[in-house]
């Protein structure tokens, strides 16, 4: 009987303390992360719907968001503090990705070596980037996918 009381006691106890547990709100939604992104592909809408998520450390700032389709987008700005057009050129560092599927011939790249493309930066702070961005970008068969009406917005 003792133990019974001391297992329910302890029941009661853990409960109340879950039930006192604070909520962590990070103003995200918890099935795309922390953003927003999105793009049109040969006339096809795309929205990331599991997850987003955005990064900036040392002045590398990456937005990438994906699907349960295996499509996925990623923005990757070097260096960028302030609002403006970055363009996808040689030497900028700067790169935009769109994956359709899991085969390596899936993703269609805009970076520095091949492929050209811009970043239109809208609003940028140390917690936050927005965005829109289009690119011509090349697969590993050197076949080239347009990419449009990229639209991005992430926090950090």
């Amino acid at each position: 009987m003792k133990t019974r009381n001391l297992l329910l006691g302890m029941l009661v106890v853990f409960c109340v303390g879950l039930s006192s547990c604070k909520k962590n709100d990070d103003s995200g939604n918890p099935s795309t992360g922390n953003g927003t992104l999105s793009l049109k592909y040969g006339g096809t809408s795309w929205s990331a719907s599991l997850a987003v998520q955005g990064v900036n450390t040392s002045g590398v700032i990456n937005v990438t968001g994906s699907d349960s389709d295996a499509r996925q987008a990623s923005v990757l700005l070097m260096g960028v503090t302030q609002p403006g057009t970055y363009q996808i050129t040689s030497g900028s560092f700067n790169q935009l990705r769109w994956t359709e599927g899991l085969a390596q011939e899936q993703t269609y790249v805009a970076s520095g070596i091949l492929g050209s493309g811009t970043i239109t930066v809208t609003e940028i702070s140390d917690s936050k980037i927005v965005g829109i961005f289009s690119f011509t970008g090349y697969n590993t068969n050197g076949v080239t996918k347009e990419i449009t009406d990229g639209k991005f917005s992430a926090n950090f």
